[in-house]
């Protein structure tokens, strides 16, 4: 993995916005100077720079804020080592993350299949565990050299010579520790150092946004990103034989280019763009060449068919069902998905919600036999899953699991994701009128659509102050106890935005995925959705946020993570990256009144 000295060891965005302050402050304090010296000013500039440091001191304490909570200081000298210790901070974080990527995008050879699945399997393992530690406040010190150095330094450890290495990695990365102790570095392949995967242009790309390259990570959402062929459910936009484990899956977020004669294991990946942040960022995303933007069909989006009622686009379960029919006739080593993902955040209560209803949940709608009462999985917990079920594991989750199912690796080919995305005000009249039988008026559903623009979060909200007890909903609702419930519900937002900062990891978003909140909410006050993508990215520099950084290519994950939890809005269509189809906040969108908390 290449960077530029410059990305890698650049100060962070709380030593940036310091620094933006202190400069403002000096011009500040020579415009004071000349007053001082009965100089003649001109008022409105005088006001306007004295407005400059006002915003620049308030992105600060944001910024801080958003890195600790809890600080507090006084002084300037006192801020200046605040400052300092975040930004060491955020150093520390840099080398989780750059070494997260190291592992996430190469490869294993090794002579027994079986071994290297193994072996990928404890790299997966290990990339999650560098991923969590780097969302501390204050993450340890990493042990050893720079990432692109890190493995064979830490394949060289041996006993007695280095035990203090060796403690150190055993104690505080116990998963990291697994996989480099069983690791033969003559196997090991770093993405970039393997021949480049050759792709043709994309036809339609964002002009917003850098030149993309073709991602070392491989996003799957079953969700229809390619048609099906009639003859049998695998994808059209296959490369590459099907026993390979390059064979793309289906998404509409990225297909990665294969060279059909690359054995399974001899895989390719594009190296990524060296000017590129590399931050908190993950890996840049490509819609594959082949891939055309196709808008989903109206049934698609439809709550009911055929006398079924889904919180799924449809044609993420024809995905799914298709997938699981596929796999009682094919073996487990045979199969290009491994698992599939259901994931929401509306996860509470247990059986009142679209991902378990008995009715309309993800294993009623797709056959899928379960033998356990439905459970929350954590990305820990996939892998174990997948080595103990010889079947298709249906996994279901939060937040996390979303995250972890976007971010595998492309030769793992693990997951199709299904996600409750935006409910429509038909999605609200089928949950409450159709799975509970709940008399409610047209004006009161559209005062649940106005209260939570379908943000399937906040619908969960409304769900349960409409029904306190989960066993005994009401039948109507009266002027009286609606008036109730809307106030109850509006004092709710402040508590929902708290669980997105801070909450558990299925419902808690990453530092960037709230950021990107934030700059969204910003933007879409003057965007358009053809212009929304380029005012985030190169004409960012204008809403003078300097505490976030523009949008670019490595954001597209982090932005997908928003879009499929329903968070922003987003376009009915398939086959494009995340950023061609975010759609602007509308000004009375719900989610503003999140981010005013955040």
């Amino acid at each position: 993995m290449k960077t530029s000295e410059e990305t890698k060891y650049g100060p962070s965005v709380v030593a940036v916005t310091l620094k933006s302050l202190a400069e403002q402050a000096k011009l500040c304090h020579e415009k004071i100077d000349q007053l001082e010296a009965a100089q003649n000013l001109n008022r409105g500039e005088i006001i306007g720079e004295v407005g400059k440091l006002l915003d620049l001191c308030q992105n600060l304490r944001d910024a801080v804020l958003s890195e600790d909570n809890t600080a507090n200081w006084k002084t300037k000298s006192e801020l200046t080592a605040l400052v300092s210790r975040l930004d060491d901070a955020a150093a520390k974080r840099r080398r989780y993350l750059e070494l997260a990527q190291v592992l996430a995008t190469g490869t294993i050879s090794h002579r027994r299949e079986r071994t290297r699945q193994e072996r990928l399997a404890l790299r997966d393992t290990a990339v999650n565990e560098l991923m969590e530690i780097s969302e501390r406040s204050a993450p340890p010190e990493l042990p050893g050299p720079e990432a692109e150095n890190w493995l064979e330094w830490a394949c060289s450890l041996e006993d007695d010579t280095n035990d203090a290495e060796l403690h150190q990695l055993k104690s505080g990365f116990p998963r990291l520790d697994d996989f480099v102790r069983q690791l033969e570095i003559e196997g090991w392949r770093n993405g970039p150092e393997a021949p480049r995967a050759v792709a043709k242009p994309a036809p339609k790309t964002s002009p917003a946004l850098p030149k993309l390259e073709t991602g070392e990570l491989h996003l799957s959402n079953g969700n229809g990103a390619h048609k099906e062929s009639a003859i049998a459910p695998i994808p059209e936009s296959v490369a590459a034989p099907i026993e390979q484990e390059s064979v793309q899956l289906q998404t509409p977020i990225v297909s990665e280019s294969v060279q059909e004669s690359s054995p399974v294991q001899e895989e390719t990946f594009a190296a990524p763009a060296a000017d590129v942040p590399k931050s908190e960022d993950f890996p840049p995303m490509h819609v594959s060449a082949d891939s055309e933007e196709e808008p989903l069909s109206a049934e698609s989006m439809n709550p009911t068919r055929n006398g079924k009622v889904s919180f799924f686009s449809w044609d993420q379960i024809d995905q799914f069902t298709s997938h699981i029919e596929r796999a009682k006739v094919e073996l487990k080593d045979g199969r290009t998905v491994r698992a599939l993902l259901a994931v929401s955040q509306w996860l509470d209560p247990k059986e009142h919600n679209p991902l378990s209803h008995p009715k309309c949940g993800i294993r009623a709608l797709t056959g899928h036999a379960s033998i356990t009462d439905f459970e929350w999985v954590s990305p820990s917990d996939v892998m174990h899953a997948i080595a103990m079920d010889d079947g298709l594991p249906l996994l279901t989750g939060g937040a996390d699991l979303l995250r972890w199912g976007l971010l595998q690796p492309s030769e793992r080919n693990f997951q199709g994701i299904a996600s409750i995305r935006r409910f429509s005000r038909e999605h609200i009249k089928a949950w409450f009128s159709d799975m509970y039988r709940i008399a409610l008026s047209d004006k009161q559903i559209d005062d649940i659509y106005t209260l939570t623009s379908g943000i399937p979060m906040l619908v969960s909200e409304m769900h349960k102050l409409i029904i306190p007890q989960p066993d005994d909903p009401p039948t109507w609702l009266g002027l009286a106890r609606w008036i109730e419930i809307k106030g109850l519900f509006e004092k709710q937002v402040s508590a929902v935005a708290h669980e997105l900062k801070k909450g558990t990891p299925a419902v808690r978003l990453t530092d960037r995925e709230i950021s990107l909140l934030n700059m969204v909410a910003t933007v879409s006050t003057d965007s358009t959705p053809e212009t929304i993508v380029s005012n985030l990215s190169q004409n960012w520099e204008k809403y003078q946020h300097p505490e976030y950084r523009p949008f670019s290519s490595r954001d597209e994950i982090s932005l997908a993570v928003l879009l499929e939890l329903g968070l922003l809005p987003k376009r009915n269509v398939i086959g494009v990256e995340p950023s061609r189809a975010l759609l602007p906040i509308k000004h009375d969108d719900a989610i503003r009144h999140i981010v005013e908390h955040l």
